[in-house]
């Protein structure tokens, strides 16, 4: 009698099982023929120019490029810690002149490894570290002093004041963009 009831109970999980399996083929068949009457109805745009693409082009021009910056960072809890004019845009620490992922030997089939950006950096994906390039005053001769920094880094592209009493950073009224982002609109 046991054995009887424990094969009843059996059988009936693995009933169970199987109209689950059946329920999510007939999900991923509607859900395919939802996104195949989409494809008719609403198909995907072709654009024969990308904004979001013409200013991303824009960013990596200006990163590329020797501007004058000013960068305060913050502390977790949003105080300012910090601040120096700076060059460039700050690197996050984890940045990598190698590829950081390679397939293992033997199983480069069907694996994903990252490509270098277009400026041959592969870029962070962990890290809130940074390395700033602070213009520092050695002797009245300015250099730049590379400067590792744990906490949250914002870059702007001019000149700050910083009301460290009031937490807050301000444009200075006189400062003008080292970078801007160009209308290229065809």
């Amino acid at each position: 009698m046991k054995y009887l009831f424990l094969s009843l109970v059996l059988l009936g999980l693995s009933g169970g099982c199987q109209m689950s399996a059946n329920s999510e083929r007939n999900d991923q068949v509607k859900v395919q023929q939802q996104q195949a009457q989409y494809a008719v109805g609403q198909p995907v745009p072709i654009f024969d120019w990308s904004l979001e693409r013409d200013v991303a082009i824009q960013l990596y021009q200006a990163r590329n490029d020797r501007v004058v910056t000013w960068t305060v960072w913050r502390s977790d809890t949003g105080i300012i810690e910090g601040d120096c004019p700076s060059i460039g845009y700050p690197i996050p620490y984890d940045t990598s002149l190698t590829n950081p992922l390679q397939p293992m030997n033997g199983y480069s089939q069907g694996t994903a490894i990252e490509q270098a950006e277009p400026n041959g950096l592969f870029s962070s994906k962990n890290s809130i570290a940074t390395w700033v390039r602070c213009i520092v005053d050695m002797n009245g001769n300015q250099v730049e002093a590379p400067v590792y920094i744990e906490s949250k880094v914002t870059a702007y592209p001019y000149v700050v004041e910083i009301d460290y009493d009031q937490n807050r950073v301000h444009r200075a009224s006189t400062a003008k963009p080292s970078v801007m982002i160009r209308d290229n609109r065809q």
